[in-house]
């Protein structure tokens, strides 16, 4: 987050980035762990794995050592991973675990994921991205990008962490959004949920939609919004996915389009 906001005081002087008040605001937010939920999520993709095997994001390596321990039918396992820090407090542990056979089949490079599928001429069998922090619907139409970057280089399935709860979760948001008639319009929106703003604008004019024709609008609108990551201010497009009521309320804040005042 500070990498898209800075804090200032009462007179208007940006405090500096290493003060203990962005750790306030801006809570530290724990980006792998191998949680239960995550070793089930894993363990459910690891088991399609076949062929030659793409994997975006290292992370803690659940994913591949799924893979190995499952003894999927598996040619090899390139692995995108753009922060060096990751590689090296993963790599060591991990490869020296692995069998001789194993460490042959396996490929770490320092990159992106988006890259590297533009890049390369290879294609794959198995493709599994994980390279966002959480489920939040405001990364559908990223994931939807990751994978039309994804299908060329696919020669059989693609996977992305976390996808079918992320969209979901837009749906479910939608149709609140309509039972509390929350001014979206208001808010800055990523662009699955500026779709879905204006669709509801134009089909308010005959009164309030169905909830049936809700949800199928909403999940089409997320299954085909497509737009890089880097194409859109997320930090600053609304959303209602938040770990605590602090979380809530400093999203609103920050992607409001004008101020709260005692007016509005």
């Amino acid at each position: 987050m500070l990498n898209y906001y800075k804090i200032a005081d009462n007179q208007g002087n940006i405090i500096p980035p290493d003060d203990p008040i962005y750790n306030f605001i801006f809570q530290p937010k724990t980006w792998m762990n191998d949680s239960m939920a995550e070793r089930y999520m894993m363990f459910a993709a690891a088991k399609k794995a076949r062929g030659k095997v793409l994997v975006g994001g290292l992370g803690l390596a659940i994913y591949p050592q799924f893979v190995f321990y499952l003894q999927r039918p598996i040619q090899s396992i390139t692995i995108l991973e753009k922060n060096a820090s990751v590689i090296k407090l993963v790599r060591e542990p991990w490869i020296n675990s692995l069998s001789d056979e194993q460490r042959q089949q396996v490929n770490i490079i320092e990159g992106t994921i988006e890259d590297y599928l533009q890049e390369t001429d290879e294609s794959f069998e198995t493709i599994y991205m994980d390279t966002w922090e959480d489920a939040d619907p405001r990364f559908v139409p990223h994931l939807n990008y990751l994978v039309q970057l994804a299908l060329p280089k696919c020669t059989g399935q693609i996977q992305c962490w976390g996808y079918a709860m992320a969209v979901q979760s837009f749906v479910d948001y939608a149709v609140s959004y309509v039972k509390q008639a929350f001014p979206l319009e208001d808010y800055y929106l990523d662009p699955a949920l500026e779709r879905f703003s204006q669709w509801l604008q134009e089909a308010q004019k005959d009164g309030t939609p169905s909830e049936e024709s809700i949800k199928r609008v909403a999940r089409e609108i997320a299954l085909t919004t497509v737009k890089s990551q880097e194409a859109y201010d997320r930090h600053r497009c609304f959303t209602p996915f938040a770990l605590s009521d602090r979380d809530i309320h400093r999203n609103m804040v920050m992607s409001r389009k004008k101020p709260l005042t005692a007016e509005n």
